[in-house]
């Protein structure tokens, strides 16, 4: 679609295979026409390069990218960006949903509005896509425009996932080389975020349901194990002091109190 496109949504793939499709399906069939869909294949050794070409056989809107060595999820994310030429970015995960009016509501409510970042609330579901509780939601909608790092450091505007928000591209475009010193494990989410919400000037916080998150017991983040959790969670922390200390000491201790906040949590606690 190249430069039509209003958005351009970036999707990271490790061994998805047909599990893909219903995903990349609900951007295919999204309100929002003019979308961008970048599928970065990040070296798959099963089936998932096959079925992202299929996917891309006859419709434009999708962009084929295939890794040749296995990167990590962070890593793929910034080959997509870097590919991307829409004025507006947005995430979804490989195994997630963006409900039919997702990208169209959240474009409708940045430009209307005239803000930076936007986001919506998102829907724990089943495979099946049978709602089990919200994952997120905000209680109104709201527009954001003091305190925009502060709170983000608070996780006021949740906990820092990628998938449920849209940047403008010139609040995300800085990132686009925010390579790490080792391969981070989870929380690359939250490190990205970082650079972005301390780049907004202004954030819309929406009231609607629009992303689904696939709840999968095999997932990373709820087999993992507390010693596990806290360890990776530091080595994320010592990442973020690393790659942020140029934004200066305010910032810095707005990512240390985050960081604090997230090991007090009892997913982190260890005897």
């Amino acid at each position: 679609m190249g430069s039509q496109a209003k958005v351009s949504v970036i999707i990271p793939v490790f061994n998805a295979g047909e599990k893909l499709v219903p995903s990349i399906e609900s951007l295919l069939n999204q309100t929002l026409k003019d979308i961008e869909i970048i599928i970065v294949n990040d070296a798959s050794t099963d089936d998932s390069g096959a079925v992202i070409d299929q996917l891309a056989n006859g419709n434009p809107n999708i962009r084929p990218v295939h890794l040749p060595e296995n990167k990590g999820v962070h890593e793929a994310r910034l080959t997509g960006l870097k590919l991307s030429t829409a004025p507006w970015i947005g995430f979804l995960d490989a195994d997630d949903f963006a409900r039919p009016n997702m990208f169209e509501t959240m474009l409708s409510a940045a430009e209307s509005n005239n803000v930076d970042i936007v986001v919506c609330g998102s829907d724990r579901v089943t495979t099946g896509r049978k709602v089990i509780a919200p994952k997120l939601r905000f209680p109104r909608s709201a527009k954001v425009t003091a305190d925009i790092f502060e709170r983000f450091c608070k996780f006021d505007f949740g906990t820092g996932m990628l998938w449920n928000k849209l940047f403008r591209r010139s609040v995300i475009e800085p990132w686009f080389d925010l390579h790490f010193p080792w391969r981070q494990s989870i929380n690359e989410d939250l490190l990205l975020n970082i650079g972005c919400f301390h780049n907004s000037g202004s954030v819309y916080l929406l009231n609607e349901q629009l992303h689904e998150y696939v709840l999968v017991d095999s997932s990373v983040t709820t087999k993992m194990q507390n010693c596990w959790a806290y360890v990776e969670t530091f080595r994320a922390y010592a990442l973020a002091i690393t790659c942020y200390q140029k934004l200066g000491n305010t910032a810095v201790m707005g990512i240390i109190d985050m960081y604090r906040t997230q090991i007090s949590w009892s997913t982190y606690q260890v005897e």
